[in-house]
């Protein structure tokens, strides 16, 4: 069986599977039932959502309005005179909570017992002007939670609302946290994502006792809108993928004296992608030289093209070590070149004590001297990895980092960024944040405040050519169609746009494979996307170990099936072929560098766009 039938046939049989997950889902949303299972106590005994009866709470001046709809009919269930009440933001929230509708346990709970909630939810979008969005529902997020701080959440179970203002009904269950006593708990409906109208009806929580099997009560599958196999927006990405990451490439092979070869078998292999399919690495594991280290540095090698350094050039990291370990983690970096993978520099300055040495703070008081330190540090890195990195993330996640900004001005950062080009002249320099793609991909006041870093960064003159946007997702997933949107919204800065930290802390794995498809289609299909990150690779060197491609054992879980089954499968060219009567083939293909062979004769060709070229087969003397 040829190389290239036995990868079409592992396409098809990760597309099958996948497509059996998206299916498994809807199917069970499908068999939920309306009414909670018997054996239940109810937490509120009023059945009333009337705005009087229900908490609620808006932050400072955001413009919104709460009102009771009266009673409204929900055709889905037959149910008619159904008391419920709406909230509407016409501003921008900061946080999620700013906007939120909550009702409070009227009996005690003990921790281990079980709640259920449920609810009848619709809603729409709102641009900034108070227009509904066309084609988007509402999103809110389901919370059981203790009503004073640390205001600790047993559940969070984000809802988006089916587009067109239709009635949607949900089920989540949990096990309490903590022990409660009457009125200390409660269900928080968070709606402080972007402009929105959110209506509720038909508000239920319950608590069954501890030692009741929590999967026997029912809950809405964790999904997102774009799961389907058949969904639209996959044709478009199809054709995004066509038009942007493949090429012509038309090769002709002549013999020594110019003659044309015709019949002659070819080999075309890619051995590398354009697109950067990256991944954070350890440095320990690059070093050791036990088996799983060697089985670590071959996966990375065959995988990936692109790495960054997950700890080890982090100020804080490299203040602590030895010049012993310094060398270490610079031996790292030169493997990874020796084996053709480019490293990312993570990262320069991350502005604030909790993230950079815990001396820093003795200079708080000395703009001058942190400038400078600051400045030092830059400077030191940068003579160190010259050459040896291609791209640095100068500044990480100013949103909640501002210390730096506060004793030295909001100058700060553009200066940063002009002293690492002093530096690193022939470096990517780019600045890294976390709220570009998550929540769902509505708008949050994080997003505008990253959009707002990144416009002063370059009005400011900043020698910035790249925009890092991290994707740690949670059990909150953001739609395809969102993602897309959220890209768009980056590439209008004219910058590359690298995903730097992808992974996915799901306990669906079934959702996992699909979703990681799904963000990977996305990505791969935006025109301005460069690259795309995961943060680690093996359960054994991982944060989120159950989010790793491979497992302890080093079997691949469905989140590397994903991986693998589109990178180094689906997206990459492998043919084999014939010279015609001209002594030449003609394909489309992906783009990256190829191996070409012809009659035990190899070539390296690089197709990052449209090529014709002649191969000439050279008699060794």
């Amino acid at each position: 069986m040829t190389k290239q039938i036995v990868s079409k046939l592992l396409v098809v049989g990760l597309f099958f599977a996948l497509f059996s997950n998206a299916m498994v889902g809807i199917a069970d949303e499908c068999r939920l039932p309306l009414g909670a299972p018997a054996g239940g106590e109810r937490l509120m005994f009023t059945k009333s959502i009337s705005p009087e009866n229900i908490g609620s709470y808006v932050a400072g001046k955001l413009k919104h309005s709460i009102e009771s709809s009266g009673k409204v009919t929900i055709e889905q269930a037959n149910l008619k005179d159904v008391e419920s009440v709406a909230i509407t933001v016409f501003d921008q929230p900061r946080n999620t909570w700013d906007a939120s509708l909550s009702a409070k346990s009227d009996v005690a709970i003990a921790k281990g017992d079980c709640v259920l909630i449920g609810l009848w939810v619709r809603g729409e979008s709102l641009s900034k002007q108070g227009e509904v969005i066309e084609g988007d529902g509402s999103v809110v997020e389901v919370v059981f939670e203790k009503r004073s701080s640390p205001h600790t959440k047993s559940v969070q179970y984000l809802v988006e609302t089916t587009p067109g203002n239709q009635w949607k009904h949900v089920w989540v269950r949990c096990l309490s946290k903590e022990d409660y006593a009457a009125g200390e708990c409660g269900v928080g409906l968070q709606i402080g994502y972007s402009p929105q109208r959110i209506e509720i009806a038909g508000l239920e929580v319950w608590k069954y006792p501890a030692g009741t099997d929590l999967e026997s009560l029912p809950m809405s599958p964790r999904s997102y809108a774009g799961r389907e196999l058949d969904a639209p927006w996959r044709i478009e990405a199809d054709a995004r993928i066509e038009k942007h990451r493949k090429c012509d490439l038309k090769l002709s092979v002549v013999d020594a004296s110019g003659n044309p070869l015709s019949g002659q078998p070819v080999s075309i292999q890619q051995t590398k992608h354009a697109f950067r399919f990256g991944t954070a690495a350890s440095v320990g594991m690059i070093g050791r030289t036990d088996s799983d280290a060697t089985k670590y540095r071959a996966v990375l090698k065959e995988l990936f093209n692109v790495v960054t350094i997950e700890n080890g050039l982090k100020w804080e990291f490299w203040d602590k070590k030895t010049s012993k370990e310094h060398d270490q983690v610079l031996s790292a970096i030169d493997w990874c070149n020796e084996q053709d993978v480019d490293v990312r520099g993570h990262v320069l300055v991350w502005p604030a004590q909790k993230n950079s040495p815990k001396w820093i703070t003795s200079l708080y008081n000395d703009p001058v001297a942190l400038k400078q330190v600051v400045n030092t540090h830059i400077r030191e890195m940068g003579y160190a990895t010259r050459g040896r990195v291609t791209e640095w993330d100068v500044l990480n996640e100013t949103f909640d980092n501002r210390e730096f900004e506060e004793h030295l001005g909001p100058e700060c950062f553009s200066e940063f960024f002009q002293v690492t080009e002093g530096v690193l002249p022939d470096t990517d320099l780019y600045y890294n944040d976390y709220a570009g793609l998550v929540r769902a991909g509505v708008n949050t006041y994080h997003k505008d405040h990253f959009e707002m870093t990144i416009q002063r960064l370059i009005d400011e003159g900043a020698p910035i050519d790249g925009i890092g946007i991290q994707g740690h997702f949670g059990e909150i997933l953001t739609p395809p169609h969102r993602i897309v949107r959220e890209l768009d919204r980056w590439a209008k800065f004219g910058k590359k746009i690298m995903i730097t930290e992808f992974d996915i802390g799901v306990s669906d794995q079934k959702l996992m494979a699909d979703f990681t498809r799904d963000f990977l289609t996305s990505c791969f299909s935006h025109p301005d996307v460069d690259g795309v990150v995961t943060w680690g690779f093996w359960a054994g060197s991982h944060w989120r170990p159950d989010s790793a491609l491979y497992d302890r054992e080093w079997n691949l879980t469905p989140f590397g099936e994903a991986w693998v089954g589109l990178t180094n499968q689906k997206w990459k060219t492998n043919l084999d072929t014939t010279l015609d009567d001209s002594g030449s083939t003609s394909h489309r293909v992906f783009k990256g560098d190829y191996q070409i062979t012809v009659a035990e004769h190899t070539w390296e060709v690089e197709a990052n766009e449209d090529r014709d070229v002649t191969l000439t087969l050279r008699v060794v003397e």
